[in-house]
């Protein structure tokens, strides 16, 4: 979920900017940098910090020092440069010995209705630039440069972000983003933000089935009917499969359910809208097994108002549908057999 309204992304100004290299030896690699001026820079910083706006939503929890750190910072700007060399010493420690090279970053930033920070993880990426110099036949000849440090717009380049905004002396807002494992973000790195995460897997697996079902039956009347045929089941089983939601791309989830559909369809931005009401924005994860319980009953309609729902178990056995054929038939005994009277509208008075 975006912690940020559009008003507050298109804002955003960057107040202090400081970044130290990490990496897995830190005698080699760990460096403290003084805090830059990224003003010349801001757009390409904005950029990346609009990039990682929606995410997982993440709490504090009460003992975390990134809290009281970023809190420190939010009380006095004098303290920004020791809190962030203390913010990126933990994220060392944090890191692991099989993490890539690269830059912790800390911005404290301001938007229209507050302060944001956000915390950047950056790999470094080997850049072969060239250039030119006079060559032997009198055309330009190219020279080379291998550049090892480096930011670059790649998106893949921007590990690990975390926007966060705090709100009084206990409450904050975090939305959190790892690109290689956007469904499960890294231990590491929930560890050294010291959070946990908003809603459950079993929470969000729930809530996808029901709005999922919910959309494609308001639009009934303009999809295929093989996409209502057996959807309840069909939900069922994909919330079995363990299959992986992406914020990024909600419709992949959707077409697996229903079929294709067209990049503009109503259907996705009917989906897309219930995802955002349902405060679920920006959320990628795991499916999990057992969140959704097994369906108990078939139910069956006919155009002609024709209604049936009997246990699964029954199915073939005692009933048979034949919807080629257009035809249920129930081997049972028949215990009641009457006509339904229906309660008169009460009189209003």
């Amino acid at each position: 979920m975006s912690i940020l309204s559009e008003e507050d992304l298109n804002g955003l100004v960057i107040e202090q900017s400081v970044f130290h290299i990490v990496g897995p030896k830190t005698e080699e690699h760990f460096k403290l940098l003084e805090a830059f001026d990224a003003s010349p820079y801001a757009d390409f910083f904005l950029e990346r910090i609009r990039s990682v706006a929606g995410g997982n939503s993440y709490v504090f929890m009460a003992d975390s020092p990134v809290k009281t750190q970023l809190g420190r910072i939010h009380a006095s700007a004098d303290t920004f440069q020791e809190e962030s060399e203390k913010l990126a010493t933990a994220f060392n420690t944090a890191h692991g010995g099989s993490a890539a090279v690269g830059a912790f970053l800390l911005f404290s930033l301001r938007c229209p209705t507050g302060r944001v920070f956000a915390l950047l993880k950056f790999d470094d990426e080997k850049v072969l630039g060239y250039g030119f110099k006079p060559g032997l036949t009198g055309r330009p000849a190219p020279t080379f440069d291998e550049i090892k440090r480096n930011f670059v717009q790649n998106r893949n380049a921007l590990q690990k972000a975390a926007l966060i905004r705090l709100h009084g002396d206990d409450e904050a807002t975090i939305s959190v983003v790892d690109r290689q494992n956007p469904q499960r973000p890294a231990a590491y790195f929930e560890s050294f933000l010291h959070v946990k995460r908003l809603h459950t897997e079993d929470d969000l697996t729930q809530k996808l089935v029901k709005l999922t079902k919910k959309v494609v039956q308001a639009h009934k009347q303009s999809l295929p009917p093989d996409s209502l045929k057996n959807l309840s089941q069909r939900l069922y089983d994909a919330s079995q499969s363990g299959i992986n939601f992406d914020a990024e791309r909600p419709q992949d989830w959707l077409t697996t359910i229903i079929g294709p559909l067209a990049e503009n369809s109503p259907v996705i931005e009917s989906f897309k809208a219930e995802i955002k009401r349902e405060r679920m924005a920006g959320e990628s994860f795991s499916l999990k097994k057992g969140a959704v319980s097994a369906p108990k009953n078939r139910r069956v309609e006919t155009v002609n108002g024709v209604k049936i729902i009997f246990p699964l178990g029954l199915n073939g056995s005692v009933v048979t549908v034949d919807t080629e054929k257009s035809e249920i038939i129930i081997r049972d005994e028949i215990t009641v057999d009457d006509v339904e009277i229906s309660r008169p509208a009460r009189e209003s008075v």
